[in-house]
């Protein structure tokens, strides 16, 4: 296992639950203390029966003196257990990381409490998706971010190592807008950061365009230190322009499997997205080739850039002073510009005004294209098919396992209802995706 340059290494949280068996394990140590579910309830419950809090999308955590934990047997599965609910999922899984969902959340508390070495007053779990267990954790030192990331056979690269070799980077670097690593423990996995404000909110104002440029500038300048060469590629980096057209092509071939089962996605794909891809390929490709860059070289290193590879006002947090804070950096590294500059402005996780896109686009155009004098070309081969991709994205909620993690996450929508809204996203986004591309690079 990978292990993180001054991670501390206590054992993985499967370990410890393995160690304990089915002993009962009272809470006596100074960060377990109260088990309650706020907002709506403060009454004591055991661990077996906590559930998500509704409508609150985070539930508060806390355990009691006198509650107790009873840890089942482990046994060896071949089925994946969500770490967010214990429900077990039909993707295979590597046993070593994946537990019950009240195994793995007082595992973190307790990692938590000794990295920090301090008494842990609450922890309230953050709303996350299924890739990881999120807790604010309070002590009377201040509040913290404990995080801990399990591993499955589907991952595309190690986002523990990932994130904390990105933030010892970034911090190494005086970046402000990005939390603290305070340690990390690489057998647990779980890393501990400091806590930097509330969520923001998705749909963005002029000053916030002006934050990202400033932001993926600093990166791209800072790409040229030593210890960046220490950093790996991101996950599903586009180093060559057939890198995003064989991930397009891969994603497409998927949904293929379930299209007899769902009458109007596969209408979508043969009549509207197949025959656009198609033309956005063979455009994206003649347009590359009339500029003189080759579709199957990688991009040169001093013209790739360092990417956070989801960022957005989804991935942000807002300081007292307003002032934004980014997170979530498990698929960071090195990457084509044109990668970083388009998922931002396609990202369905934020909402952006037409200017503000033209803003974002201008401004990395011209931080970009010192060095790369093909930028505007690439980008406007590249844009359609990133948007693509981005179609393929919204519509995995028609494959099974995608589906069954959001059922074990505790989404109670009707299957239905949930795909009939995926499609009309990927309708929506597909539609513009034209206009946006005239926006950006003309």
């Amino acid at each position: 296992m990978l292990h993180a340059p001054g991670c501390k290494s206590r054992g993985s949280l499967i370990q410890m639950a393995s160690h304990l068996k089915t002993k009962t394990f009272t809470s006596t140590t100074h960060d377990l203390k109260r088990l309650h579910v706020s907002p709506i309830s403060t009454a004591p419950i055991s661990l077996t029966t906590l559930k998500r809090s509704s409508p609150s999308p985070a539930f508060r955590l806390v355990l009691s003196v006198s509650s107790t934990i009873r840890y089942r047997p482990l046994q060896k599965t071949i089925c994946m257990i969500d770490i967010q609910t214990g429900k077990a999922l039909n993707t295979p899984s590597l046993v070593s990381d994946h537990a019950c969902g009240e195994e793995v959340i007082a595992g973190v508390i307790k990692t938590a409490g000794e990295i920090l070495n301090a008494r842990t007053l609450s922890a309230t779990r953050l709303a996350q998706g299924g890739n990881n267990v999120t807790l604010m954790i309070e002590t009377p030192q201040g509040q913290f971010v404990a995080k801990h990331y399990p591993t499955s056979l589907g991952d595309l690269c190690d986002r523990y190592a990932a994130e904390t070799g990105a933030l010892r980077f970034m911090n190494a670097h005086a970046f402000d807008c990005v939390p603290t690593l305070i340690d990390c423990d690489a057998e647990a996995r779980v890393a501990v950061m400091d806590g930097q404000g509330k969520a923001a909110a998705i749909d963005a104002v002029d000053a916030d365009i002006k934050t990202f440029t400033i932001f993926a500038e600093r990166l791209h300048s800072v790409r040229l230190a030593p210890d960046a060469e220490n950093l790996d590629a991101a996950a599903e980096a586009c180093l060559a322009p057939l890198d995003i057209i064989r991930q397009v092509r891969a994603r497409r071939k998927r949904l293929a499997c379930v299209t007899d089962d769902h009458d109007k996605l596969g209408e979508f794909l043969n009549t509207t997205f197949d025959p656009a891809l198609d033309r956005y390929e063979a455009a994206g490709l003649n347009t590359l080739e009339a500029a003189g860059i080759s579709a199957d070289t990688p991009l040169a290193r001093d013209r790739q850039t360092l990417n956070p590879s989801d960022l957005g006002l989804h991935n942000a947090v807002r300081r007292d002073d307003g002032q934004l804070v980014f997170v979530d950096f498990e698929y960071f590294g090195w990457d084509d510009p044109i990668r970083l500059v388009s998922d931002f402005l396609l990202h369905p996780g934020h909402i952006l005004t037409d200017a503000q896109k033209r803003a974002f686009a201008t401004s990395c155009t011209k931080i970009f294209a010192t060095k790369d004098t093909r930028f505007h070309e690439r980008l406007n081969a590249l844009y359609p098919l990133i948007g693509s991709r981005w179609c393929m994205i919204l519509l995995n909620e028609f494959l099974p396992e995608r589906m069954q993690r959001r059922r074990a996450a505790g989404n109670t929508d009707e299957t239905e209802d949930v795909l009939a809204k995926q499609l009309n996203k990927a309708h929506q986004l597909f539609a513009g995706l034209e206009d946006s591309k005239r926006l950006v690079t003309n």
